[in-house]
């Protein structure tokens, strides 16, 4: 039996973000040894495994959770067992939590892990509106991972991270709150976080955000470029971006139609958004993935 790590011990002080087909991944022989502190969420089939002495079971919908060094022995996993896995490295968590600045103090997963009266079976079912936005997150994140590595990087995948982790504890039905108060900043920042993945489509102007902050758009902009790094705008245009490039990548949607879909008031808009992001047209995009992955 050999001993494997999740996800690979080369992403040392790193943030890793993406999906798997487990059948190409995982075994029954071996055990796996958590080098992070690591999410899954499970978007199809079910798994049975266990941590210690404790054997716990998860199915599509659900998040399983992970602390640094858990030895995990599978036991059943289904063919079709499909997972979005997050893994942010202990050492760089760690030092993430040292430290002063407030957008890398966000991190408040492994408090609540810690606390195992709070959460005794590491796992939760998710609504289908946490689902959704869980997908958009890790969509992001994967966007730019794995692995994160550079300062910036790491900066701008945190209020990520801190979003999926808000999805996690209402799923829960756990407040935050409770384990680390935050200030009125880091609230408007995780609230806009949280409601950016639901709403970026139909609201693509920073006055609807500012207003569920009940702030004006100049301050809710300083506030979010303070606390993410980024400001309001370029977190709407990642989001557009990076569900274009999985329409085109991952469907047979034509320009005019994923123009459409994306609220752009033209297709020649969309191109030249697209362009501008990327580099390149959307449909050179297309040929280019396809390209690459011999489809």
């Amino acid at each position: 039996m050999d001993l494997r790590y999740i996800p690979n011990p080369k992403y040392a002080d790193t943030v890793c973000a993406f999906r798997i087909e487990c059948s190409k991944y995982l075994n029954t022989e071996d055990i796996y040894i958590s080098t992070g502190w690591t999410l899954w969420q499970i978007s199809d089939g079910e798994i049975e495994y266990s941590i210690g002495d404790s054997v716990r079971h998860g199915y599509a919908h659900h998040v399983l959770f992970f602390a640094p060094q858990d030895n995990i022995r599978i036991h059943y996993f289904s063919k079709n067992l499909n997972v979005s896995i997050l893994c942010v490295e202990e050492s760089l968590m760690n030092s993430a939590l040292r430290t002063k600045t407030s957008k890398q103090k966000l991190l408040t997963l492994p408090v609540l892990l810690k606390q195992t009266d709070v959460i005794d079976t590491r796992h939760a079912e998710l609504t289908d509106k946490a689902r959704t936005e869980l997908h958009h997150i890790f969509s992001l994140l994967i966007d730019r991972v794995p692995p994160a590595t550079s300062l910036a990087s790491i900066e701008l995948a945190m209020p990520l991270i801190e979003a999926m982790v808000l999805l996690v504890f209402e799923a829960i039905g756990v407040s935050h709150n409770t384990i680390r108060p935050e200030s009125r900043m880091e609230k408007i920042a995780t609230d806009f976080m949280v409601s950016l993945p639901v709403n970026y489509i139909e609201h693509q102007d920073v006055e609807y955000y500012a207003a569920q902050a009940c702030v004006s758009v100049k301050y809710f902009t300083a506030v979010v470029k303070k606390m993410t790094s980024a400001t309001p705008v370029e977190w709407i245009n990642r989001m557009l971006t990076t569900r274009a490039r999985e329409l085109l990548w991952l469907t047979d949607m034509t320009v005019n139609h994923i123009s459409d879909e994306l609220k752009f008031s033209s297709p020649s808009v969309f191109i030249r958004f697209f362009r501008r992001r990327t580099g390149c047209t959307p449909e050179r995009y297309k040929t280019l993935q396809k390209q690459k992955h011999g489809m």
